[in-house]
């Protein structure tokens, strides 16, 4: 049912032919209908009038007594009254076609004439827009963190977000479309399904558009009320052109959050010097705090295009967790989000990058055959045309199971650990856990865990610990470990004569220095 608008035309055109037939006033003005006729007598008058009471025999009566002269004149002006009621009726149908094909927006005029035209499309959406990583959902418990269209979901748009899985509800996503009205359609919740015991768990919200819709972005709501809507924060939709080739970099590293004081220079600029070395040009790592030294560090290799640094707010809405299990740690979520995190990392670089690492700040990817991540790469793909996913075992050197084996005392020395002083790891017990970090075809994949990758479009290839391996330096397992009991690994320091002199360089640029014996606690 229309509210405010004027009844339907077919109703006003049977209407208007009553009253036309049947009225004995004079015929209404019209701006745009044809002029009255000089004959100023009334159509009910008209012995050809339609619809009138009068009998044909009348009618016959009439004309007999008129001459042929007199005849042809009342036949003119017969068809000439029909002719204005045909185009009365056509100008008045026109209009009331015309005005209930869009809704009003009437407004007055000087001459207190109401006017009716169609609506503007509305050019303030979206208001607000999201300046941070982490957005709450108005309403909910829910946290938006970003929007990228996805080009193999029939053009989805996908919101990574963090969910709380005790208080599910349904959600409807918003769209801001280019040069059209907002858009509002339920979103699919597909929460992911590994969570490891805490309340929230990383999710991705999947939102239509309809044709034409070209979103540019994005929010979620608890309602269909789209004005209620309109007042929230939306994400901007990224990714909205597919690559395939030519990509910026060939292979991104995505660290891990980093949190709490966390100040290890030393290993860090080990890290980003090493993998300069291997050929990666891009890193992206999501900060919550770290030690003054360290955001020294953080700030050169942003400035120097290498690093960039995702702020990641997580402690201003959650209480994320430090540790693993939920039954051990309090939290809301494991370890500062760090699944979210790493979903993130892979869209966010979907067409920025040929590849994505996925590992820690304190690993390594060490290749044992090859003198950079290229040719590695190029020969594992090549050897599984069908893979989309590369995982690489993470072996553990204790550390306490030092060596001074390599004279290291020209180097200089700044907080954190010295990865070159580790030479010893630990054997993997064939019934033994392994862990796995990744590098994967960004393209390829919809979902991953911290282990592996739970959804992709190809194969998933474990990568013998002879062509490469992931070198983690931490606390042993076995405290009973003794040197002679571990395996002695080198490979490291086939990299030594780069990674020296290049880590100097950085922390003589940044004025950090301190004795060889200050370490920092693993």
């Amino acid at each position: 049912m229309l509210i405010g608008h004027p009844e339907p035309p077919f109703i006003f055109l049977e209407m208007l032919r009553r009253r036309v037939t049947r009225s004995s006033g004079p015929e209404p003005e019209s701006l745009d209908c044809p002029p009255k006729t000089p004959d100023n007598r009334e159509m009910r008058d008209s012995p050809t009038a339609p619809l009138t009471d009068r009998t044909d025999k009348e009618v016959e009566d009439h004309t007999d007594n008129l001459s042929p002269i007199d005849q042809m004149a009342d036949m003119h002006q017969t068809r000439s009254q029909k002719w204005k009621v045909i185009l009365i009726i056509l100008c008045l149908s026109v209009t009331v076609s015309v005005t209930l094909s869009s809704p009003l927006v009437t407004f007055r005029t000087n001459f207190t004439q109401a006017h009716s035209l169609p609506p503007p499309v509305p050019s303030t959406c979206p208001l607000h827009i999201a300046n941070e990583t982490i957005t709450p959902v108005k309403g909910s418990t829910h946290l938006m963190v970003s929007a990228y269209q996805d080009h193999r979901e029939g053009g989805a748009t996908r919101i990574i977000a963090m969910v709380n899985r005790d208080r599910p509800m349904s959600l409807y996503c918003v769209l801001c479309c280019s040069g059209h009205a907002p858009q509002v359609a339920p979103a699919a919740v597909v929460t992911h399904s590994v969570h490891y015991g805490y309340p929230y768990v990383a999710a991705d919200m999947l939102c239509l558009e309809e044709p034409g819709c070209n979103a540019t972005h994005i929010t979620l709501g608890t309602s269909l009320d789209i004005q209620d809507s309109l007042n929230q924060t939306f994400l901007s939709i990224q990714n909205r052109e597919r690559r395939e080739e030519d990509f910026p970099f060939y292979l991104t590293m995505c660290m891990s959050s980093m949190f709490g004081d966390y100040n290890n220079v030393q290993q860090f600029v080990q890290t980003m010097e090493f993998y300069k070395l291997l050929g990666v040009r891009r890193v992206v790592l999501y900060l919550t705090s770290c030690g003054p030294d360290l955001e020294k560090v953080l700030q050169y290799y942003a400035e120097e295009g290498t690093l960039e640094v995702i702020g990641w707010p997580i402690n201003n809405f959650l209480k994320p967790s430090t540790g693993w299990k939920a039954q051990e740690l309090e939290g809301d979520i494991h370890l500062n989000g760090q699944l979210t995190i790493m979903n993130e990392c892979i869209y966010r670089n979907m067409y920025r990058s040929r590849y994505v690492l996925l590992a820690d700040v304190d690993q390594l990817l060490v290749p044992a055959s090859h003198s950079s991540l290229l040719p590695l790469m190029e020969d594992l793909q090549r050897q599984h045309p069908d893979a989309a996913v590369f995982l690489m075992e993470t072996h553990l050197f204790p550390a306490t199971a030092r060596t001074a084996t390599q004279d290291h005392s020209a180097r200089r020395r700044a907080p954190g650990v010295d990865l070159l002083d580790y030479v010893y790891r630990e054997l993997v017990l064939e019934d033994a856990f392994r862990s796995y970090k990744m590098v994967v075809n960004p393209r390829l994949v919809l979902q991953t865990a911290m282990f592996e990758v739970t959804q992709s479009y190809g194969d998933s290839v474990r990568v013998p610990s002879d062509v490469c391996k992931i070198m983690q330096v931490k606390k042993a397992q076995r405290e009973s470990w003794t040197n002679e009991q571990l395996i002695l690994d080198r490979s490291l320091w086939e990299f030594g004569d780069y990674l020296v002199p290049s880590v100097d360089e950085v922390l003589q640029k940044l004025g950090i220095q301190t004795s060889p014996w200050e370490r920092v606690v693993l």
